[in-house]
């Protein structure tokens, strides 16, 4: 298989370094502005060339040819990529969607995921978009449809999810300007045929990770995954919630509307709060991580509903190793992007096995497919599965 990735940061140069050690990969093509590090591979290629010259992005694609392109930049670009891949006729892979809000009055959700405007021209050029699948979304989109497969009737899909730093110092452990967004906007939730907005940080909840987790107090956040698992899985509700062990200064950042996108006028001058507190804040670099050894993430994914007339939840948690476990594997990897761009190799491992054309997410997967991820999966951290 040969893949193209797009965008060498945090997910993108974890991912390659993974990929590469497969022996079904057999040659990576790394595409960005430029490249703070070259991994003498055989297996791996850099390629210096912005994707928003089209025509060379597409020229390019038709010289190597690829089984997929991975864009692991900022979804800002998943609609020009896709386009060069329809062009191409390219299979398309994903993290997450732009998840911008929808002008169109009469849409059933607020966000929109511009990916699947593409649908009908994948299926017509006979190629795949496997889009939003990093971890979250991404894995827990698979785990929902999992958890929900064993139910008669499905109630209830409860998300959720750890980032815990061990420190009160800041860390972005992903791109800064992403974060400060996803703060400032607003959470939906999904409830009786309907979308939802709801508070910011609210609705707390105090919910049981695995061990060495335990109980964790959770909130709402804004999430992909709300918008694409009620188009698959029949369920009466479902909510995203996350515990931040630094939520407290993300709770400040919105109170004092630092994370507005809007303009406001400071002695003349018309800025938004956002992009000025984007400068401020510093960037992460290579090798911070190490200054949080006990940096953790995990994910647990809850269905609640019937099976034979009676009540029933299932319940899969993935716990991903601690940073100090991460920082020996060689990677440069962090908390986040180790297990974004672990879940991404994962998919990419699995892409043979679909058989079909379009634009879908994870949860569109069938039985036999899931269970092979959840197999590879096991390898790699702990999972925890609960039927009560």
């Amino acid at each position: 298989m040969k893949v193209i990735i797009v965008g060498y940061g945090a997910v993108g140069s974890v991912l390659t370094k993974l990929l590469a050690k497969e022996e079904t990969i057999e040659k990576i093509f790394c595409v960005d502005l430029k490249f703070f590090e070259k991994i003498k591979n055989k297996k791996i290629d850099f390629k210096i060339l912005n994707i928003l010259e089209k025509k060379k992005f597409i020229e390019y694609l038709n010289k190597i040819r690829p089984d997929v392109v991975i864009n692991t930049s900022l979804p800002r670009f998943n609609g020009h990529i896709m386009e060069c891949c329809i062009e191409a006729k390219v299979n398309y892979m994903d993290t997450a969607s732009f998840w911008d809000l929808d002008k169109n009055p009469r849409a059933k959700i607020p966000y929109k995921m511009e990916q699947l405007d593409y649908n009908e021209k994948f299926i017509k050029n006979n190629i795949m978009g496997l889009i939003e699948s990093g971890v979250a979304p991404g894995l827990d989109n698979l785990l929902a449809a999992e958890c929900a497969s064993q139910l008669d009737e499905v109630d209830y899909i409860k998300i959720r999810m750890v980032e815990d730093t061990g420190s009160k110092e800041i860390f972005f452990s992903w791109n800064k300007d992403w974060l400060l967004d996803e703060i400032g906007s607003k959470p939906i939730i999904y409830q009786n045929g309907k979308f939802l907005f709801v508070e910011n940080f609210g609705a707390e909840e105090e919910y049981d990770f695995p061990k060495p987790i335990g109980k964790k107090k959770t909130y709402y956040f804004c999430q992909d995954e709300v918008g694409s698992i009620p188009g698959y899985i029949k369920t009466k509700k479902l909510d995203v919630k996350i515990h931040d062990n630094n939520i407290d200064v993300s709770k400040l950042l919105l109170a004092l509307n630092l994370v507005s996108d809007k303009k406001i006028n400071v002695d003349g001058v018309e800025v938004k709060p956002i992009r000025v507190l984007s400068k401020i804040l510093p960037d992460s670099v290579p090798g911070e991580e190490k200054k949080f050894p006990k940096s953790i993430f995990a994910i647990a994914v809850e269905a609640i509903g019937k099976k034979n007339n009676k009540k029933k939840s299932v319940k899969y948690s993935v716990v991903f190793p601690r940073q100090e476990v991460i920082g020996k594997l060689g990677l440069g990897a962090n908390f986040i992007s180790y297990p974004t761009a672990l879940s991404l190799s994962l998919f990419v491992l699995i892409l043979n096995k679909i058989k079909k054309s379009g634009v879908f997410p994870p949860e569109a997967l069938n039985d036999e497919i899931r269970k092979e991820f959840i197999k590879n999966l096991k390898k790699y951290c702990k999972l925890h599965i609960q039927i009560k």
